[in-house]
């Protein structure tokens, strides 16, 4: 389908779609910040700031879509809106309110679902409480990547472990079956449907290694289940052979997806966390062999490198806090492993990661600042498209604070092939 084509983790990116943060993220008192997942309260003002210095590198290297036009583009019609707010009002107590809701534009009608829509004063919940909702805010939307993900051109849309994500996937589902240009090709795992307390997954735990291969988290927001559930739908939809890698990881909010320990940096090198994925106590790795009818066999492979080995990804390991177990520590928990490829070789990460940043030096990466390419240097903008080994760091602390990095705040559509 046009727009949607993901086959791996570091083709050069062609679209790709990002929230950037707004009045929801100041919607929690710090009492509320742990039940919404943040690491801590975060000011809206500095942390637009740092995403805008995302966004404005990401529109050098590719097209970028902001979530809220492409879901007031998908809820134009009325009957796109009615859907939507039928299905959310399975979520929400909106049902009183879904004549008011279906009249609104549909911009204010995005807005309203991301931003929150407070009860009101004449309910009972109103009453009792100034800060009760109808419609939570979604605090954690800039966080794109956790709602789904795209294989190929097909959607895995997301079922979140905690009920606070939930409307993002139903957001991004919605989006992924409607839009007329982003619309897939099908959907892989219908996550607000098959959502239970078996079955959750999210896209922070999906990597796509190559058109046939995934190495998939099996952690606090992912389980076994919903792993073996995807390899299955995925061989008997793509009626093709599939390897999934399931990579067990540490029950632990500094590890909450496989992207917070392991990304594709370049076809031949990764930036890791040790202690997780080469360490003496390593996550165990089960590779998921599926047939086209979605038959599938298990395997021990004595960790996530050796295992891609055997497929011919043979990956120089680039340690996070450049293998200082204090500094990695610390690095990591910034998201010092969470970084994201713009093209094979070429990745964006926080510069706070300073000892991340120095170890990829030392593994042939020119380490750049964003600022200096958003400056309009032409001379720097030729050397985002020339070969070699490139990472560009931009400010980020207060964005970390909310638990993320780079790869977690983007979710691309399209790259190019390898």
């Amino acid at each position: 389908m046009p727009g949607l084509q993901v086959s791996s983790e570091i083709g050069a990116l062609k679209r790709v779609v990002i929230h950037s943060p707004g009045p929801e993220v100041e919607a929690m008192t710090p009492a509320e910040a742990v039940a919404d997942l943040y690491n801590d309260i975060i000011p809206l003002k500095a942390v637009r700031a740092e995403h805008d210095g995302l966004v404005s590198f990401l529109r050098l290297v590719s097209e970028v879509h902001e979530l809220k036009d492409l879901f007031s583009a998908t809820l134009a019609s009325p009957g796109a809106r009615f859907e939507f707010l039928t299905a959310l009002s399975s979520l929400c107590p909106i049902r009183d309110l879904l004549e008011e809701l279906m009249a609104l534009h549909p911009v204010e009608l995005a807005d309203l679902v991301i931003e929150g829509l407070p009860s009101r004063p004449q309910t009972l919940a109103g009453l009792l409480s100034p800060r009760a909702f109808a419609m939570r805010p979604l605090p954690n939307a800039y966080f794109m990547r956790d709602s789904a993900a795209i294989f190929r051109d097909w959607l895995v849309s997301s079922a979140p472990a905690y009920d606070v994500r939930l409307i993002e996937s139903i957001v991004t589902r919605f989006i992924f079956t409607r839009h007329p240009e982003f619309r897939s090709r099908g959907v892989l795992l219908a996550g607000p449907r098959e959502r239970n307390r078996s079955i959750t997954i999210e896209g922070g735990d999906i990597l796509v290694i190559a058109t046939n291969v995934l190495a998939i988290g099996i952690s606090e927001r992912t389980s076994p289940d919903a792993v073996e559930l995807l390899a299955r739908n995925a061989g008997r939809s793509l009626e093709e052979p599939l390897i999934v890698f399931a990579v067990v990881l540490p029950k632990e909010r500094a590890t909450i997806h496989l992207d917070m320990v392991f990304t594709m940096i370049d076809q031949d090198a990764a930036l890791i966390y040790e202690p997780v994925i080469t360490g003496p106590s390593r996550a165990e790795v089960i590779r998921v062999d599926v047939d086209p009818n979605g038959k599938v066999s298990y395997s021990d492979c004595g960790g996530l490198l050796p295992g891609l080995a055997r497929l011919g990804f043979d990956l120089q390991p680039v340690a996070c806090g450049d293998g200082d177990p204090l500094v990695s520590a610390r690095e990591q928990w910034w998201s010092g492993a969470n970084s994201f490829a713009f093209g094979p070789g070429k990745i964006l990460m926080y510069s706070c990661n300073e000892r991340s940043l120095d170890a990829l030096s030392a593994s042939g990466f020119e380490v750049r600042r964003a600022a200096d390419f958003q400056a309009g240097n032409p001379a720097s903008l030729v050397r985002l498209k020339e070969p070699g080994r490139l990472a560009v760091s931009f400010e980020g602390l207060e964005l970390a604070r909310g638990g993320g990095g780079a790869r977690c705040m983007t979710m691309p559509l399209e790259r190019a092939p390898i």
